[in-house]
């Protein structure tokens, strides 16, 4: 059984690797899924590839090889899924929807019950991703828990996103210039869930490690 290892990485490589990723399972398939687990080694934000940046942010930001909106990291675990659009139903709808099962499962493994969110909406709208939650993403009591950007080529795609397993909204009021009240209203953390990092990431690896047995049925 394959083991999944959690890599701590610059922000420019955690993207590089993504998107690297992407590229070369368009061009070299592989019989399994690619599944990798990362941290960040400093706080930033990550912006979706269609956005503009803020001059008045005063804080680190790489670019995302996805689309969707700005998110804060330095908390939260990060994950990225590659394969063949054609293992996961072809469309984004439903790959966004397969694979956030996958992280429905994993809650329920720990206690938590966790909605599929469906509006279509545009990040764009919302400088922050965490501000709306969007089709095939997370959420728990209205307050979004796990945030997916997707990039589909001809063949493949790249689904990652994040976790936060703790928040600091101090800083991170002080960062975004945004009230600490409307952060706690809009972002949720697996420490507030009441959840541990170490029981959460064994779950989802658990879940994952599945995924990665060869000659898995998706479908």
């Amino acid at each position: 059984m394959r083991e999944i290892e959690v890599e701590t990485l610059s922000p420019e490589e955690n993207m590089r690797r993504d998107e690297e990723a992407l590229l070369s399972f368009e061009e070299n398939p592989e019989p399994e899924p690619r599944f990798r687990l990362y941290r960040w080694d400093r706080v930033c934000l990550s912006l979706g590839h269609f956005q503009r940046e803020k001059p008045f942010l005063k804080l680190p930001t790489v670019r995302r090889p996805t689309g969707g909106g700005a998110l804060l990291h330095g908390w939260d675990l990060s994950f990225a899924l590659v394969d063949l659009r054609e293992r996961w139903g072809e469309t984004p709808t439903r790959i966004y929807r397969r694979v956030a099962n996958l992280f429905i499962e994993a809650f329920s493994n720990v206690g938590i019950e966790v909605k599929l969110e469906r509006f279509k909406g545009r990040y764009l709208d919302n400088f922050y991703c965490f501000w709306v939650p969007t089709l095939g993403e997370l959420s728990c009591e209205g307050r979004k828990v796990v945030s997916m950007a997707m990039r589909t080529l001809r063949r493949s795609f790249l689904v990652h996103g994040s976790i936060y397993t703790e928040f600091d909204y101090t800083r991170a009021r002080n960062l975004l210039g945004i009230p600490e009240e409307a952060l706690r209203k809009r972002i949720v953390s697996l420490k507030e869930l009441g959840v541990e990092e170490r029981e959460f990431l064994s779950s989802l690896k658990c879940v994952f490690r599945e995924l990665l047995e060869p000659n898995r049925d998706l479908l």
